[in-house]
Parts: structure tokens; C-alpha cells; sequence
């Protein structure tokens, strides 16, 4: 077989509407940035990776940091590369630029798209196989009142959209975002029930404190209550064992995942493809996981439908996703940018069975949403 490889690194920026604002603990927003990446091989096969963060505040890249770091940095090292070379070119590119793990992530989404289009198989056999052919998805409820996320539960259950729920706390003090979880919980009893996401803005006391509580009340897990390089506080958290504790900031890498395995600081793992720098990262984590006995969940950056195939492909090969996942990015866009978003139904989301990640541009909304002032 004649040598693959790379030609042409292409990034542009997108921005898109999101159908109602969104409450995180640092920002509220009402669209999604991406850096969309196209990569071209010599076989004319061009594979397409999507890169974006909850915001700068969460790890610290952005969507504008992305497209810089591949354009300038990580494009000079892999321009003429074997494409087939997978594994020594995301090596080459940690020895060459140290964090950036969502670049990394979206350069490593577009060559695997590439790939999978080049040997006409999904991109979840280049990372092992099926484990399952659809996922749970858990809707994030975030209207940014205890009133508006009870009634948009009920509503989804009622239509058979969504069974399960997580809600963002961190906005208000810590004392008031328990309360308010609880009260949320209180209000869809007997329809459903959450699980609380503070992106770390806890604290330890506050936390221990209503842990009693928030087991009285149903609540599904606890998600990265404490700062992330807290992980003595989430091991003392997870030994009172009341509600099982989540990590998600504090489980970034392969390194983060053995030490919390270690101290047992966690109960369930939340992946994300971009904070781990990639898929096949992401399956590593999930590894050290199931070796410690430590529970998986799908977690999510907001992808379009483009990252969340990625998500969808990786996720459906690990066997112990045990708490399904929050894939729900592209129900929550009021737009795409693909011809044929993925579908969300009956609360599942389906692995794509075509080529590559299995979904393709629509290259006039692409246009329509492209960044203007780049």
C-alpha cells in the first residue's frame, strides 16, 4: 500500500445557536463556539475533527486557542506524516506541545474520521469494537430556576425525551445551590431524579455537610463537588459513602485517572474525548477505571453532532459506562452544521454505522455560521 499521508491541515471558526441559555457555575451562554478541522490525505480522503470547551474558565483553551495551536504549532509537525502512524504522531505532538489536550483531541478526531473513511469502517472498530449499540443519554437541566428545571424535567419525561436529569449547580453559594438541588429533586420525585454537577466550586464542610441530605433526597451522584486538585476532599467525600461521587475536572489524563484509582477518590469516572487529549485516551482512562472498579459516564464538552459521533464511538466500545452518558449536544443546538445531525430517541442516542464518524458537512450552513472576523 502506498505511504498515507498528510497534506493539508484546515481550521476555520463557527459559531452557533443554542435553543434556550445555558447556566454554567462561571457563565451563562446562548451559542457554542467550535473550531471545526479538516485534515486531507493523499488518498483525497478528507477527515473532519470539531473542537470546543464549556468555556475558558473550565480548562483553560478556547475555541481561538485551538485554531492557533493547530495552525501554527501542531500543522508543521504532522504536514507530510504517515496519516497510519497514529499513535507516534499524537506522541510526536505531546513531546512537541505540552497541555493543549482539546487541540490534541481535535486533531486526533479528524485523522481518525480520516482514517475510518480510507479503510470503509466506523471509527469505533479502529478503537476496539462495539460494547453497544446505543447509549442512555442524561438531559442537563440548567434554565437557572428550581421552578424552570422541575417543569422542563416533568415535560421531558412526560414525552418520553429523557428519563434522567443532572442539574449545574456553582452560580449561587454553596448552601443555596444544595438547597436548590434538593428542591429540584423534591419537585420530579416519582417522575425521575438528578444528579447535582457544581463544576468544583464546593467546598469540603459545605459539602460533607449535606451529603445526609442529598441521599434523603434520591440524588443520583455527585459530580466534581470540590476544586479539582482537591482529591483528598473527594476521597473523604466518597468514603462517608452516601452518594456516589463523580470526577470529572479532576480526571483529565491517564496520570489522574491511576491516582484517583489509587485514593480512592472516586466512584464513577466522567470521560470527555477533549479534556483526555483523545479517543484513545479516553479508552485508556476507562481502562484504569475498570481495573479499579470505578463506574464510567459519558460526560460531554456540548459537541455537535460531529464531536458527539466521536463521543458516541468511543464511548459504545468501553464495557463499563455504567451510568450512560449526557450526549445530548445535538439536541440542544437550535442548529448543525452536518447534512444529517445524530439522533437523540426515547432517551437513547445510536451509534452511526457509516464510515469514518459517520456524519457529513453541510457545506452551506457551515457558511452561514462561519466566524466572520478570522
Amino acid at each position: 500500500m502506498q505511504k498515507l499521508t498528510i497534506k493539508r491541515l484546515i481550521t476555520e471558526l463557527v459559531d452557533i445557536p443554542i435553543k434556550r441559555p445555558h447556566q454554567f457555575s462561571a457563565i451563562k451562554v446562548s451559542s457554542k463556539s467550535f473550531v471545526l478541522l479538516r485534515v486531507e490525505l493523499s488518498n483525497g480522503v478528507t477527515g473532519i475533527g470539531e473542537g470546543t470547551t464549556p468555556g475558558i474558565f473550565w480548562n483553560g483553551e478556547s475555541v481561538e486557542t485551538m485554531k492557533l495551536v493547530i495552525d501554527q504549532y501542531a500543522a508543521p509537525f504532522l504536514l507530510e506524516e504517515n496519516a497510519t502512524h497514529l499513535e507516534t504522531l499524537l506522541q510526536k505532538l505531546n513531546r512537541q506541545i505540552r497541555g493543549n489536550a482539546f487541540a490534541k483531541a481535535t486533531i486526533e478526531m479528524a485523522l481518525l474520521d480520516a482514517l475510518g473513511k480510507t479503510y470503509d469502517v466506523p471509527v469505533h472498530q479502529l478503537l476496539g469494537g462495539l460494547h453497544q449499540e446505543k447509549i442512555p443519554v442524561r438531559w442537563a437541566l440548567a434554565s437557572g430556576t428550581p421552578e424552570g428545571d422541575i417543569e422542563e424535567a416533568k415535560n421531558a419525561v412526560a414525552s418520553g425525551q429523557y428519563a434522567n436529569f443532572k442539574t449545574k449547580s456553582g452560580k449561587e453559594a454553596p448552601d443555596d445551590d444544595a438547597k436548590r438541588s434538593i428542591r429540584i429533586a423534591e419537585g420530579i420525585k416519582g417522575h425521575s431524579s438528578i444528579g447535582i454537577d457544581p463544576n468544583g466550586s464546593w467546598d469540603r464542610m459545605t459539602t460533607m455537610k449535606w451529603m445526609d441530605d442529598f441521599f434523603a433526597a434520591g440524588i443520583d451522584f455527585l459530580e466534581q463537588p470540590l476544586p479539582p486538585h482537591d482529591i483528598e476532599g473527594l476521597a473523604r467525600l466518597a468514603a462517608m459513602k452516601k452518594v456516589p461521587i463523580m470526577a470529572d475536572e479532576s480526571v483529565a489524563s491517564i496520570q489522574d485517572a491511576m491516582r484517583i484509582a489509587k485514593t480512592n477518590a472516586a466512584d464513577i469516572f466522567s470521560l470527555k474525548i477533549h479534556k483526555a487529549g483523545g479517543m484513545k485516551n479516553t479508552v485508556k482512562v476507562a481502562g484504569i477505571a475498570e481495573a479499579a472498579g470505578i463506574a464510567c459516564f459519558g460526560g460531554t464538552s456540548l459537541e455537535s453532532s460531529i464531536g458527539t459521533a466521536a463521543c458516541v464511538h468511543t464511548y459504545s466500545s468501553i464495557p463499563n459506562l455504567d451510568y450512560g452518558s449526557e450526549l445530548f449536544g445535538p439536541d440542544w443546538l437550535a442548529d448543525e452544521i452536518v447534512k444529517e445531525p445524530l439522533v437523540l430517541k426515547d432517551g437513547y442516542i445510536h451509534v452511526p454505522v457509516q464510515a469514518g464518524l459517520g456524519v457529513e458537512l453541510d457545506e452551506e450552513k457551515v457558511s452561514l455560521y462561519r466566524r466572520k472576523e478570522q
